[in-house]
């Protein structure tokens, strides 16, 4: 089994931060942060979200972004990864941040992806038209915030097969209102747009799609005007014979 993916990202209007600076292979935007890294084993993938929309927010961002392009080109297990991302982050924010996280391994030989989440949304699994959340994945606290309850980071399977896909997301898209105070629906919303991206004139690009038309509809969702940095992070999986001969980012769409 192989696994593509792609994502949108977008540095809220209202935190007036400047996400330019962050290296390349990941985007901070604002708070959120989504990168990937090639390592020995395999791509590992990074979607987190800073506490906080201010400048402070943004700085924290690029340094924990450029912290994970280090830890996690080393062939450390995933859980090992999250727990030294941990240990940055509480060393460099004394206290007063933390950052919810998770953490993706996509395996080069076509073993089963893995997730670590530390205090982050549940992903989204798409499977057969439908969608479904995976709260069912052992949590831990935020990264920075671990060693007050004695946790440390697990590793799970993410248990997606050939044909699903897999949405994560920051809480700028879970948590987005309308002018009648309305949250965004994100998973009716997913499973309607992947059903019309399958149903296009392009079956096959169905999966890097999603992340463009997700953000469109976020967009016409608020009016336009996103009041929290939105990231969305899409992984499609397919069968080994049949895709890409390794594990790539296909694409990153810009708000």
């Amino acid at each position: 089994m192989r696994c593509a993916f792609s994502w949108a990202t977008r540095p809220a209007t209202a935190n007036g931060c400047d996400p330019d600076g962050s290296p390349p292979g990941g985007d901070s935007a604002g708070g959120d942060i989504a990168c990937a890294v090639v390592g020995p084993h395999g791509v590992r993938l990074l979607i987190g979200d800073v506490m906080g929309h201010d400048p402070r927010a943004a700085r924290t961002a690029a340094e924990v972004t450029r912290a994970f392009r280090r830890i996690a080109a080393r062939p450390d297990p995933l859980q090992v990864v999250a727990a030294r991302l941990h240990a940055f982050v509480a060393e460099h924010a004394d206290g007063e941040e933390f950052v919810t996280a998770q953490f993706v391994a996509i395996p080069d030989g076509g073993d089963d992806a893995e997730i670590v989440c530390c205090g982050h949304p549940p992903p989204l699994l798409l499977r057969d038209g439908q969608v479904t959340a995976l709260d069912v994945l052992p949590p831990s606290p935020p990264l920075g915030l671990l060693d007050m309850g004695g946790y440390s980071p697990r590793a799970d399977l993410l248990g997606a097969r050939v044909g699903d896909s897999v949405l994560l997301y920051t809480d700028g898209v879970s948590e987005a209102y309308d002018l009648r105070g309305l949250p965004y629906p994100l998973a009716e919303r997913t499973a309607a747009l992947a059903a019309r991206a399958r149903a296009g004139d392009r079956p096959e690009q169905a999966g890097e799609q999603l992340p463009g038309l997700l953000r469109d509809d976020l967009l016409d969702h608020v009016g336009g005007d996103l009041r929290d940095d939105a990231t969305l992070l899409h992984l499609w999986f397919a069968d080994a014979r049949a895709g890409r001969q390794a594990p790539v980012a296909t694409r990153v769409v810009s708000y």
